[in-house]
């Protein structure tokens, strides 16, 4: 009876979906692994004669990558993704790159007319310029674009016009940055959380499209989620902060800033937002670019 009623709790509960490869690979290795040619780094053609048959190898490699190329640059870890994720995206590789030759590189930027590329919205991993090399490029709609860099943990700056040619960072395998598109219309030159605490990136996710940064301030666990504007030009950006400051929070955006900000909580006194401790722990912007 004990063991006819274990299997029934077993049967009974929630089944966990095993891993997306094809979405894991979209959102971390497309930007520069194409399915025939190389770009950044090697091809899936390339990396199925390597790794065919061989996922533990891929996934160490994954991990602690190191250097193969001396004229290309180094694949970042992706030890965040973990093991179950690796290995989804190397079952995922292996089915698309079944029976796929190797192409010479072409010129011009090879994810310009890509589905990838060409929908919105659109995250890439690229050099961006004025920015630090864990810099993501971020296609809200067809109208504005931002840049948000990982390694200071900041958005940089938003522009409006188009997305990115990435054809000099492609053709310099990695040495030069993208081209923007466009028109920059706002800028933050630091982050607008107050102090000196350590910040650390700890990855993003992908909800509906848009990019979900999650990093930490110290102790504080920062949630920094975007999404497009219903009309015109502009972004909406959304924090969760945890645990919820015992103080009042004071955010401040540049008293230059070419945009209209909005709260749905707090006040706003020219570019400096204040939210008592019970508001802090989620509130909602809204930067409407002139």
């Amino acid at each position: 009876m004990k063991h006819i009623t274990i299997l029934l709790a077993a049967s009974l509960a929630p089944l966990v979906a095993a891993p997306d490869g094809e979405q894991l690979f979209t959102t971390n290795c497309s930007a520069c692994h194409l399915i025939d040619q190389m770009v950044v780094g090697p091809s899936l053609a390339e990396i199925r004669s390597i790794y065919n048959g061989k996922p533990d190898d891929f996934v160490k490699w994954c991990v602690a990558p190191g250097k193969k190329r001396e004229n290309a640059i180094e694949m970042p870890a992706m030890v965040h993704i973990g093991e179950e994720g690796l290995r989804a995206i190397y079952t995922h590789v292996m089915k698309v790159s079944e029976g796929v030759n190797e192409q010479a590189q072409k010129k011009g930027d090879p994810f310009a007319s890509s589905p990838v590329h060409t929908a919105r919205p659109c995250v890439q991993r690229i050099f961006m310029p004025d920015a630090g090399p864990a810099a993501i490029a971020v296609a809200l709609d067809y109208g504005t674009s931002l840049c948000w860099d990982a390694g200071s943990c900041r958005l940089r700056y938003a522009w409006t016009g188009g997305y990115i040619d990435g054809y000099p960072y492609w053709q310099g395998n990695g040495s030069r940055v993208a081209k923007l598109i466009g028109t920059v219309g706002y800028v933050e030159t630091e982050s607008p959380f107050p102090g000196e605490a350590e910040r650390k990136f700890l990855g993003y996710s992908v909800k509906d499209g848009f990019p979900v940064f999650k990093y930490k301030i110290g102790t504080t666990m920062v949630t920094e989620g975007y999404s497009a504007v219903a009309s015109g030009k502009g972004f909406v950006r959304t924090f969760i902060v945890s645990p919820s400051p015992k103080s009042p929070l004071v955010l401040k955006f540049p008293t230059d800033a070419n945009a209209t900000i909005t709260c749905d909580k707090g006040k706003i006194d020219g570019t400096t937002l204040t939210l008592a401790p019970a508001d802090a722990s989620k509130f909602t912007l809204t930067f409407s670019l002139k």
